[in-house]
């Protein structure tokens, strides 16, 4: 005895998709990628830079050339300052990568036991310069010029004063 089984029933023909949903997630990512893109590029051209490495000797330059424009503008009467110009020297920002790091030293000379007022009178042309020590006569300074660019003022002997500005190594 055999037994009929019953006819399979066929499958019912797959429904098409609606030409707005077929589309959606391809539109969703090209349209997310062209935004990322877009900020990319954006953001490539607008943002300043977040590393010492990614700025050049020549705006270091720029920021130092400001800065002892501002420094010698309050250079005590009867002090004389003496500008050494830029030392460059070469130095390595990686393993494949060389650079330069750009110096500029200025000598204030004045009346011996006229450090102190030096430094302090040298100090207020920069905003935020921080002298130390905090208390007493004053025998140095350090200001952060922006772009990565250090201002350093130290007594280096009698009637003596020098501000070194300093900044780091960079791209050439």
């Amino acid at each position: 005895m055999t037994i009929d089984a019953p006819a399979p029933e066929a499958a019912p023909p797959p429904q098409p998709k609606p030409a707005a949903r077929r589309y959606l997630w391809p539109t969703l990512v090209i349209g997310w990628a062209l935004l990322l893109l877009g900020l990319a590029v954006w953001s490539a051209r607008n943002d300043p830079p977040s590393l010492r490495d990614q700025t050049t000797a020549a705006s270091a330059k720029a920021t130092i050339d400001e800065v002892v424009g501002q420094v010698t503008a309050r250079v005590p009467a009867g002090a004389t300052i003496q500008d050494k110009g830029y030392a460059e020297k070469a130095c390595s920002l990686s393993a494949a990568r060389d650079g330069v790091s750009v110096v500029r030293t200025l000598i204030v000379s004045g009346p011996t036991g006229g450090e102190s007022a030096m430094i302090e009178a040298l100090a207020s042309a920069l905003p935020d310069a921080v002298t130390r020590p905090a208390d007493g006569p004053k025998e140095g300074f350090f200001y952060d010029a922006g772009n990565y660019v250090a201002v350093r003022g130290k007594v280096s002997g009698e009637g003596i004063v020098t501000v070194d500005l300093n900044s780091g190594c960079r791209v050439p």
